[in-house]
């Protein structure tokens, strides 16, 4: 009889359990006629395995060695395991695009159970087990499409759903989370160990060093919607000190460009900021550039106004 032959869809809550014998290699940890990937807590206490298997899918919680829980899941994934025993698990289903995130505490009693509109991507689960977040992919559902869920565990609700500002169009998801429950601030974790601030509220923190991640380190699609957000912001501001980091990664992304129209766009922010800086010289060439690359980038009455007062 195999591990799991005696339980039906339901946790089962082992209360006395000797050690188990389980190997763990690479991402995979083997017991019995079970092996799956798995997460171990942060202090080591337990471990939460599973296996998605053809709508037969199972996970285990083990607690010192020992089998403190085991349940049938259609398609589990994205598994997660606190300090003390929370644990959550993405259900990603066959029949339609949704998804159902379930937060369960070591006992096997669901917490939180999260059915969503669209297949879940990255998940997250604070060291204390008290706060969690589950990303929602790309679907045809308005209400949930894109968003990134926010829960507070201990009071058993969801907090808030939003777009974070860091998608993009590219769809670009954090690939982790990392939780400041003293600060309640949550940390979307991107690529490049690029890492952006949100209070627990759903506040975004840093919408500028977005941007200027974006300009310097970005994608092109990513660099062309900070450099679209630039050129609004530096006719509003009037603070020259704030943009002198962009202007090196501006000039390098001239190199990655060949079109003229980006290069156009490129030429006439660093002109406005050169403007904004009292370099006028340096304003004037950049405009001229950008002006025989594209006649309409929209730089020849500011042109014009510089070359009078030169």
């Amino acid at each position: 009889m195999g591990l799991f032959d005696v339980f039906k869809n339901r946790a089962k809550h082992s209360q006395k359990s000797p050690k188990i014998d389980y190997s763990i290699t690479d991402n995979v940890l083997s017991v019995g006629d079970f092996t799956g990937e798995y997460h171990q807590s942060p202090k080591g206490k337990f471990i939460l395995a599973w296996k998605d298997q053809k709508e037969n899918g199972k996970y285990i919680l083990l607690e010192k060695g020992k089998i403190k829980l085991q349940a049938k899941m259609r398609h589990p994934n994205n598994g997660m395991v606190s300090n003390p025993g929370v644990f959550i698990l993405s259900d990603l289903t066959s029949k339609g695009m949704y998804g159902v995130f379930h937060i369960i505490n070591s006992y096997g009693e669901t917490l939180i159970k999260q059915r969503c509109r669209a297949n879940m991507g990255p998940t997250g689960i604070s060291d204390d087990g008290r706060f969690a977040v589950c990303q929602a992919l790309e679907s045809t559902s308005k209400s949930d499409s894109c968003k990134l869920f926010f829960f507070d565990i201990k009071n058993r609700k969801l907090l808030w759903k939003k777009v974070p500002e860091t998608v993009g169009t590219e769809l670009s998801w954090a690939k982790s989370y990392r939780f400041d429950t003293k600060k309640k601030i949550l940390y979307l974790i991107h690529g490049k160990n690029r890492a952006y601030r949100y209070t627990f509220e759903g506040t975004f923190l840093d919408s500028k060093l977005y941007r200027h991640d974006c300009i310097s380190v970005g994608n092109d699609i990513e660099f062309l919607e900070a450099l679209k957000e630039l050129k609004v912001e530096l006719s509003e501001n009037t603070d020259p000190r704030e943009y002198d980091a962009l202007i090196a990664p501006l000039k390098n992304r001239l190199k990655r460009f060949s079109d003229k129209d980006s290069k156009s766009k490129i030429h006439r922010v660093l002109g406005e900021i050169l403007y904004l800086q009292g370099n006028n010289a340096g304003a004037i060439e950049h405009f001229e550039t950008a002006l025989k690359l594209n006649p309409k980038v929209g730089v020849k009455r500011t042109l014009d106004k510089l070359k009078k007062t030169a």
